[in-house]
């Protein structure tokens, strides 16, 4: 393994060459400079992973010019850039290779990345650019059949992978295309379908299922679910890391599903990042990677070997990073790596009891108490502790919150009839309606889900809903109530009643708004309400201020220095002193968390997407806690996915036609 290092800090450069020159097998070049790195590439023999500076101090030439010269001599090497400065402006030149910032780094942390961008793909415009594959042979906003293509996913062999739309369910699909130069070979076409005929054999949760083989115009294809989450390959190139439960928790997930498969004959190809996905409840499935018996066999223990070495980057320092430490002292298979997992998964449920004993006790080790952790957190609430809500990091802002207040029913105002500027100069005309002055909070939303209990399935779901949603319930509910009934922290985010629900998608929302006899605002309800009858650029006046609403410019991924501008790194109570005050009164539609809505009052519940027409999928209107300020916060118009996409920084809120009934005291 041959990899060129670039660092222009010559108090940086030894140190890190030699952490990455212990890894057995890696030959390190390490360099200085631009040029030195472009004179070696000359006489080069091979390169299989590229680490440069991005930017580097007092060089008159780029780590991009080095990436290109790199990449046209060694059309298979992978890029790693690092840097000491803001590369935002540089995205078309990072071209989708992966990016370690210079905090400073420690050496352990680039060997890792190291690690991880080795069994990165090659961004696919880095691949068409390299001439390493031609272009999409089905071009964005083509139909084949019901699906219509968004973009292409990856090019291989003998496929190609797109996502795309069925038009008829509106759902999300990978389309993986047999490439059509090949249709004229048998072998190759019998190859592809028996490879659909195992796939669609294989059910399990676990494994991303077969929806429909296909043929149209003499094209073979088939479609297959796009698990939910983020890949490992999106978990590596955002810096993301997995603590210990999660990562037992996509081991485990990985080793059933492959343990299946193998009992039933399969053979399969080695799993990559992009094909292992975790969602937000923490649960892991992979792409259907089972393909039938031939002669190439792989031996369990080495595949789950290499699974490892394929995580270890994510692991988060202490436990996670010791459980693969353990899991790699001795030879596993899929089996073996489940066993020991069970292990350690009762281990951790063990741990987690003990801790709400002495919760609940108030006691190490002392067991009987007779209240929940979280009443006595929210009795010191209500006597008047004061929990910090403005800086997620656990660095707080101090702020002073009334205690015990809690919106316990949505409030609605209303917005009288008569004419008022939409989007940019169109004037239109209104009937009375009434819109919610707040987002919809936790605490209400548990209201709807207690009901729910109460109510005959489905009595308020949308007639469209998919018939495999059977539930209104968003991830990690039961925790996320505990600690908002608390006033405490979940995930490190402070959360009371009072914080706007989200990661509920339209379903959710409309199903709510039936449930309180309303419904969702249509766009131009929503505008209106949001920017007056003068159609002002933000709901405070005419002139922009980055302090007045709950917006991006001070948002930190990490969580460690966000909300020094406006007090809130992430989504913020609704009821507190904000300027994000529409002319009626309305309060966060520029920011906190961006909003679902329908587009008619009766009828077609979605508009058409204006990229493709044939595609009708809800609109989301108002700006969030991670989007950055600008003047068409009001006005910009977000076409989700699909209905069932949901998102930590999105809510909603709800309307009427008619005067709503006073809320209870």
């Amino acid at each position: 393994m041959t990899l060129l290092f670039l660092d222009a800090n010559d108090a940086t450069r030894d140190e890190r060459a030699a952490a990455l020159s212990q890894q057995t097998g890696w030959h390190v070049v390490s360099v200085r400079r631009v040029a030195e790195g472009l004179a070696w590439l000359t006489g080069a023999k091979a390169l299989d992973l590229l680490i440069t500076e991005a930017i580097p101090s007092g060089d008159t030439a780029s780590g991009f010019d080095l990436r290109d010269a790199a990449l046209a001599k060694f059309k298979n090497a992978r890029v790693l850039f690092t840097t000491r400065y803001d590369l935002a402006g540089y995205e078309a030149k990072i071209s989708g290779w992966p990016v370690l910032a210079d905090t400073p780094y420690s050496p352990e942390k680039l060997l890792n990345k190291a690690r991880a961008a080795l069994f990165i793909d090659p961004p696919t415009q880095m691949l068409v650019g390299a001439d390493r594959s031609p272009p999409p042979y089905l071009q964005e906003g083509t139909t084949l059949g019901q699906y219509q293509i968004l973009e292409r996913l990856s090019y291989e062999n003998e496929t190609e992978t797109y996502r795309a739309i069925q038009a008829s369910v509106q759902r999300p699909v990978a389309l993986v295309l047999l490439r059509p130069e090949l249709l004229h070979r048998p072998e190759v076409v019998e190859r592809f379908k028996a490879r659909e005929r195992l796939k669609a054999s294989l059910t399990h949760p676990r494994i991303a299922p077969l929806y429909e083989a296909g043929e149209v115009s003499g094209l073979l294809f088939y479609t297959r679910e796009l698990p939910r989450g983020r890949s490992m390959e999106e978990l590596a190139v955002t810096g993301d890391r997995l603590s210990e439960r999660r990562l037992a928790e996509l081991l485990y997930g990985v080793a059933e599903a492959m343990d299946f498969a193998l009992e039933r004959g399969c053979y399969h190809r080695r799993l990559e990042p992009r094909d292992v996905f975790i969602d937000a409840q923490g649960q892991a499935s992979i792409v259907n990677v089972f393909r039938p018996a031939d002669s190439r066999t792989r031996d369990p223990r080495e595949e789950v070997a290499a699974l490892l070495a394929m995580v270890e980057p994510l692991a988060a320092e202490g436990k996670a990073r010791g459980l693969i430490t353990s899991l790699a002292e001795q030879p596993r298979d899929w089996a073996g790596l489940m066993d020991a997992l069970d292990d350690v998964r009762e281990a951790m449920r063990e741990r987690s009891i003990m801790r709400r004993i002495e919760a609940e006790s108030g006691e190490p080790g002392q067991g009987g108490g007779t209240m929940p952790w979280w009443f006595w957190l929210g009795a010191l609430v209500g006597v008047g502790i004061v929990f910090s809500l403005g800086n997620l990091a656990g660095t707080a802002t101090p702020a002073v919150v009334a205690a015990g207040t809690v919106l316990k029913e949505p409030e609605m105002v209303e917005i009288p009839a008569g004419p008022f500027r939409y989007q940019k100069s169109d004037r239109r005309s209104l009937p009375t309606f009434w819109i919610s002055r707040h987002e919809i909070t936790l605490g209400q939303y548990a209201d709807f889900l207690a009901a729910l209990k109460k109510s005959p399935p489905g009595a308020y779901d949308h007639p469209s809903q998919p018939k495999l949603k059977t539930s209104h319930t968003p991830p990690k509910w039961e925790d996320t109530i505990a600690a908002a009934k608390a006033g405490a922290t979940f995930n490190g985010q402070p959360i009371s009643l009072n914080t706007p629900v989200t990661q509920i998608d339209w379903w959710d929302a409309y199903a709510y708004a039936r449930w309180r006899g309303m419904r969702l605002p249509t766009e131009e309800e929503w505008e209106k309400a949001a920017r007056g009858e003068r159609g002002l650029p933000y709901p405070w006046g005419e002139k922009p201020a980055r302090d007045k609403a709950n917006l991006g410019d001070d948002y930190d991924p990490s969580g460690k220095k966000g909300g020094k501008t406006d007090g809130y790194n992430l989504f913020a109570p609704v009821i507190r002193k904000t300027s994000d005050i529409s002319p009626y009164g309305i309060q966060d539609m520029a920011g906190n968390v961006s909003e679902w809505t329908a587009s008619e009052r009766s009828g077609e519940p979605w508009p058409a997407h204006p990229d493709f027409p044939d595609l009708r999928v809800p609109v989301v209107r108002g700006g969030h806690f991670a989007q950055k300020a600008g003047s068409d916060v009001l006005t910009a118009r977000h076409f989700a996915e699909s209905a069932s996409e949901i998102t930590l920084a999105r809510g909603f809120r709800i309307a009427s036609d008619k005067e709503p009934p006073r809320p209870r005291k």
